[in-house]
Formats: structure tokens, sequence, C-alpha cells
């Protein structure tokens, strides 16, 4: 779940980078479980262009609860690096 403050402390954030109500707001998370909620918050706030990320960057658990392996940004793919 979002922590309650959360919308509001990263809505302060935005607003400190010039970041408008209108503009793209991308979330992800390991799996888009977490990512879909902060989504949820930052549009419950008045973001009209909140994006979740759908399976996160590892996707969902497999037969062997491992992740990353058919779904999610990772599994499809998609850039990353490492840090």
């Amino acid at each position: 779940a979002v922590d309650s403050r959360f919308a509001e402390r990263l809505a302060g954030e935005l607003k400190a980078l010039g970041v408008n109500m209108d503009d793209d707001l991308f979330f992800i998370c390991r799996s888009g479980t977490r990512s879909l909620a902060a989504a949820k918050a930052m549009a419950a706030v008045g973001y009209r262009a909140c994006h979740n990320v759908a399976c996160g960057f590892e996707g969902p658990l497999d037969d062997s609860r491992h992740r990353g392996a058919y779904a999610g940004w990772k599994a499809a793919g998609l850039p990353w690096q490492q840090s």
C-alpha cells in the first residue's frame, strides 16, 4: 500500500521540479503492483496523466517463484542499466 503521505510529498517534489498537473507521469516497480498504487494516488490528487508500467520491471512470479523470465520491462528487452 502507498503511504498516506506519499502523494503529498511527491506532489511537492514534482512542483519544485516544474512538473505540471497535465504532464505524463510514469510509475514502475518490480511487479507493477506498487507502481499502480502510486499512479492511482497521484491521480487522486489531481495529476491527469498517470501511467503504470504494466507488469513492472521484472514481472510476475513464474512457476518456480522467480521473476523476470516472461513479463515485465526486462523480459520485453526494453532498455535498462544496472547501477
